[in-house]
């Protein structure tokens, strides 16, 4: 037992030595064989004059970093350096105007006098434009697609609302009649591709619908989703093509033989070689939408892209590009080029990355294809002036630049709690409805209640969205907003639904 112990620490790699404070435990890399620390916890060694080899970030991806000695050596190697783009790469294409001087105040500089007019502006304009413009979507039961997981034993509350609202926005989908055949379904920054996983078996599972769904993101996830759905699909179309194959394959019964006669002992070949994991067209004998697959190609600044060039089938698991949605030009993927329609969604798109999404959705490229959006908006304290899809409509509003700046700070009160600490707000729990302390958020002696606060940071929000939903009606795009989920599963509970009507 005691000789097993030993060859069994022998093999198991060296453990990095260096303690990690925030973590209160050491580093789990490994080490080469007599080294004590890993590479980015190494201490600096001497250069020939002796001094010491620090380490800078990387020039190609600054999330890694290198020796000074050693970085020409690096930069030839490393998997993060300069290589050829795909041709739906293009940077910047979406990414707005950045003439615009919009400045961002921090909102404890702003004075009274301007924070007391830009709220009333807000109210007002609120009151002129949005408020009879969002509707509230009746609450329907559990998409039948999401049910299953919503009832799952072991799920917390949190995840049950979070699939609460993956199924109203199906719903709405569904309702505006954006479920068509032929349609290339777009989630503009998947994430870990929940609603590609809830859109592909609600919208395109049935393979006579020959549709697919696309999933954009531009960060490596863990693609757990992608594979489940890549089973689930793979297993769908087997089966598909199976029963088809029988119906094909198999005549009336001969009675003077009393045996079944094959048809075509091509097709049974063909049903019998059929290749594991492989998906078969669809039993009419129609082409799918969907000829490419997904397969990395060069990274270019530490970013990974998609290229869009292996035969396959639409009814393979979504097709997921990692991409900038500030840098894709939609129109150039192969796959969006092959379908007749494009339908764009998504589920609390962050700040600016809804204005990007929105432009590649709408770009010139697309034309007539796109036939509408459903985009559950979020976080607008982080978009960016100079990006902002509906800059021209908010001026003509009567916010100004100046202004600008300081409401996309006010956004931030609709769901930024009450100013207290998580610790504080625990010891004054038993404070009437959280008033009192919570009335304190200043900004040079201007003060406002929490409840005040709150409804002018969701009016203000509002604003900002009815003001993309303009932007999508002089494309071509007739938009509305939509109260899609109780604030109660989520105060982040508007979206911005478009629909290309028929001409």
């Amino acid at each position: 037992m005691e000789k097993l112990k030993i060859s069994l620490n022998e093999v198991q790699s060296p453990q990095c030595q260096y303690f990690v404070v925030r973590k209160k435990r050491l580093c789990r890399m490994t080490v080469r064989p007599g080294r004590q620390y890993c590479g980015e916890h190494e201490p600096e060694p001497k250069l020939d004059d002796g001094q010491a080899d620090t380490r800078i970030p990387c020039p190609n991806d600054p999330k890694h970093t290198c020796y000074i000695s050693k970085l020409q050596k690096h930069l030839s190697i490393c998997n993060a350096r300069q290589g050829e783009l795909p041709p739906y790469i293009v940077k910047g294409i979406n990414a707005g105007s950045s003439s615009e001087g919009c400045p961002r105040p921090l909102l404890s500089e702003v004075p009274k006098e301007m924070m007391e007019q830009l709220v009333e502006k807000v109210n007002r304009l609120y009151d002129k434009y949005v408020k009879d413009n969002i509707s509230t979507v009746e609450e329907q039961p559990i998409h039948p697609i999401v049910l299953e997981d919503y009832e799952q034993g072991d799920r917390t509350e949190s995840s049950r609302r979070h699939l609460q609202q993956a199924s109203s926005l199906l719903r709405l989908a569904e309702q505006e009649g954006l479920v068509r055949d032929r349609t290339c379904y777009v989630e503009l920054g998947a994430g870990k591709g929940h609603m590609s996983y809830y859109a592909w078996r609600a919208w395109c599972e049935p393979v006579s619908r020959a549709s697919g769904v696309l999933l954009v993101d531009r960060a490596s996830l863990r693609h757990k989703r992608d594979n489940k759905l890549r089973d689930v699909a793979y297993t769908s179309a087997r089966n598909q093509a199976q029963e088809a194959s029988t119906e094909d394959t198999l005549l009336p019964t001969d009675n003077s033989q009393n045996r079944t006669v094959s048809s075509s002992s091509e097709t049974t070949a063909t049903r019998e070689e059929l290749p594991d994991k492989s998906i078969p067209e669809s039993s009419n004998g129609t082409s799918h939408v969907f000829k490419h697959k997904a397969d990395l190609a060069k990274t270019t600044n530490g970013e990974v892209y998609a290229n869009a060039n292996a035969e396959t089938s639409s009814t393979e698991a979504p097709i997921r590009l990692r991409a900038d949605l500030a840098d894709l030009a939609l129109e150039k993927v192969p796959v969006v080029q092959e379908c007749d329609g494009v339908v764009g969604f998504a589920k609390h798109l962050c700040g600016a990355a809804t204005d990007f999404a929105l432009r590649c959705i709408t770009s010139e490229g697309l034309g007539d294809k796109t036939q509408g959006v459903v985009i559950a908006t979020c976080c607008h304290h982080r978009c960016d002036p100079n990006s902002f899809f509906g800059l021209q409509h908010l001026y003509e509003m009567g916010i100004t630049a100046e202004e600008l700046g300081v409401l996309l700070g006010v956004v931030s009160w609709a769901t930024c709690g009450d100013g207290r600490s998580r610790q504080r707000r625990l010891q004054d729990d038993q404070a009437a409805n959280g008033q009192g302390e919570g009335e304190v958020l200043e900004t040079k002696g201007y003060k406002l209640p929490q409840a005040v606060r709150e409804s002018v940071g969701r009016r203000a929000k509002a604003l900002l969205d009815w003001s993309r939903a303009r932007r999508l009606r002089a494309l071509g795009l007739p938009a509305a907003l939509r109260r899609y989920v109780p604030a109660a599963a989520s105060p982040e509970n508007i979206a911005i639904v478009a629909v290309r009507r028929a001409r």
